[in-house]
């Protein structure tokens, strides 16, 4: 973490004001998981390309969600078969800034990712009366068949380009937890990628970057995820390739040449 704090130092600033000129609420998303160190070796090389957000000193931020679904967890399935036209519901919070969102979002037929959100007050996540009219208008669910699932905690640093509207979010020390099973997991060593941009936006130099270095996009779903290490109940069966890769790269470190 001290490696990765030294670096960000190398970033120009830019303000959560400033970084809602790029907010992309629809967009597309280009997902690759690879080890903690890949992760800090990519930031080192693309120092001079972004802008890094800040927030009372602070470049890296806590983030917390919790994940609803049916009582027979019909937005999981619908994301391990591969279904479009799908959804996902969650409570997050944003320790630093102090706001907490409804947020929902909407993978359509045509792999365009679109965000609608809500605020609520900080970490209070009752299904209130406006939390009940704002899912039920923008998805089809009804919030009596709705409850928490997964509960996750993480750490996060935000990019956005310098020249183009392109947002780029970087994930570790990722942790689970089923309130309803009382189970707990940590995600060890890993880091997510996350690149986000208009569907005309097709320069990216971080792309460019891990093309070049051959590493592959991975679709990466908190929610499956974490369902999967948790609940050994959970069928997973389009998951077992991802969870031996994230193994591996657990147990290996980092592949950067």
């Amino acid at each position: 973490m001290l490696n990765i704090q030294s670096i960000l130092k190398q970033y120009q600033p830019i303000t959560l004001s400033e970084m809602d000129e790029v907010a992309l609420m629809e967009r597309v998303d280009d997902k690759y998981t690879l080890s903690f160190q890949e992760l800090a070796n990519i930031l080192e090389v693309i120092s001079s390309e972004y802008f890094c957000l800040e927030i009372d000193g602070k470049r890296s931020f806590t983030y917390q969600t919790e994940y609803l679904d049916t009582n027979d967890n019909i937005l999981f399935k619908n994301h391990q078969n591969g279904k479009l036209n799908r959804f996902k519901i969650r409570f997050r919070d944003y320790i630093e800034s102090k706001k907490t969102f409804l947020e929902i979002k909407f993978k359509s037929n045509k792999g365009i990712t679109k965000k609608t959100r809500t605020s609520i007050p900080f970490q209070e996540k009752n299904i209130t009366k406006t939390c009940k009219e704002f899912i039920e208008s923008e998805t089809p669910y009804l919030t009596k068949n709705l409850d928490i699932k997964l509960k996750n905690n993480f750490e996060r640093i935000t990019l956005v380009n310098l020249i183009s509207k392109e947002r780029v979010t970087l994930d570790f020390n990722l942790k689970f937890s089923n309130p309803n099973l009382g189970t707990k997991s940590r995600a060890y060593n890993l880091g997510i990628i996350e690149i986000k941009r208009e569907k005309e936006n097709k320069k990216s130099q971080l792309l460019s970057i891990l093309k070049r270095k051959r590493f592959r996009p991975t679709r990466f779903s908190k929610y499956t995820i974490g369902s999967c290490l948790l609940d050994s109940s959970t069928k997973y069966n389009n998951f077992k390739r991802k969870l031996l890769f994230m193994n591996k790269l657990s147990q290996n470190g980092s592949i950067w040449n």
